[in-house]
């Protein structure tokens, strides 16, 4: 049983959402196990900060930029044996506490989550209901089959979560990635390399606050942007293209499982144009990225030697990382 909990959040410019989502939290969670409240603000122009004080929670800065970094400055803060995190447009599951936190019994599990659902259009929600009923059964879908290490991603979130705070810390905290999401992947990579347990809880179903169809393909296309860089950090390869493509390519019949099972004819459409919006992300994420590497100059070694002989000379960082002579 969780005696104190520290409660943090990482924002900006969330204002909008922030009162009803902390409004839930604070009905959700039990007044008495509650130690600090802490929201972490990346430089939010909107009133973030001033909703967040008038609900009671401390506003520290983030120390840099992003989740990674918001995440990492608030657990320099936690004080109790155990935190939670959610994000600024999750609204909690009335039932989060009840069934999420008895999982922190076993000694074996350092994180526990439930999962999320998007708020709106309903052909999104069930869809989101069929991939969630399809872990529930442990069903993996065929792009993870075969990957030794890919079963511990499944519904792993960072937004309605709670931790064992000495686990995290022992661990490295959350780890920093170079691109602005995939962040509960890594962890729960790095927490299953340790040998410790993320367990989640499908019966907790958090709204995830969306405006629609289109929010969700923005949302879809800004991860494919990230994904060479997530698959980087923790299979240190860029993602495989070929089986992204095939996962468009037989997107039309996967949707006809979801007509099929949750009586959603949407998902016709819904399903490939996710993917394909996954996939058009990649594409121009590493378009972007040539475009960076050619602009970049040469890498040059620090200026090492100069003889000052007949053949002055320095000596420069070559194609292979060794040290050359070039006359000058």
């Amino acid at each position: 049983m969780i005696k104190q909990v520290d409660l943090v959040m990482w924002t900006k410019n969330g204002s909008k959402t922030l009162p009803v989502v902390l409004r839930r939290i604070n009905k959700v969670i039990p007044e008495k196990v509650v130690g600090k409240r802490l929201i972490v603000d990346d430089k939010s122009t909107d009133e973030t900060r001033e909703v967040a004080r008038s609900f009671g929670w401390l506003v520290i800065f983030n120390e840099g930029t992003g989740i990674s970094d918001g995440a990492n400055t608030a657990l320099k803060h936690v004080t109790s044996e155990y935190f939670a995190s959610f994000e600024q447009d999750l609204l909690l599951a009335r039932n989060w506490w009840e069934k999420v936190s008895p999982s922190l019994s076993s000694p074996k599990v350092a994180v526990t989550s439930g999962v999320r659902l998007s708020s709106y259009p309903p052909s999104l929600i069930k869809l989101q209901e069929y991939t969630i009923e399809r872990y529930m059964r442990k069903e993996l879908p065929a792009y993870l089959k075969g990957r030794k290490t890919s079963a511990f991603f499944l519904a792993k979130t960072l937004d309605n979560t709670i931790y064992r705070t000495e686990v995290i810390r022992g661990i490295g905290g959350f780890p920093r990635l170079s691109v602005a999401v995939g962040v509960d992947l890594a962890l729960a990579h790095r927490v299953h390399v340790k040998g410790y347990e993320w367990k989640v809880n499908y019966t907790a179903k958090s709204t995830h606050l969306r405006k629609g169809i289109r929010d969700e393909l923005k949302h879809r296309y800004w991860y494919g942007t990230c994904l060479d860089g997530i698959e980087q950090t923790i299979f240190h390869k860029p993602a495989n293209l070929d089986r992204n493509i095939l996962q468009f390519l037989v997107s039309p019949v996967m949707s006809l499982h979801v007509v099929a099972a949750k009586s959603n004819p949407q998902a016709l459409y819904l399903y490939p144009l996710m993917r394909f919006y996954t996939l058009k992300g990649i594409f121009d994420g590493r378009r972007e990225h040539k475009k960076l590497v050619r602009k970049q100059p040469p890498i040059l070694s620090d200026y090492t030697s100069l003889d000052l002989g007949t053949s002055p000379s320095i000596q420069l960082l070559g194609p292979r990382g060794t040290l050359e002579s070039v006359a000058v």
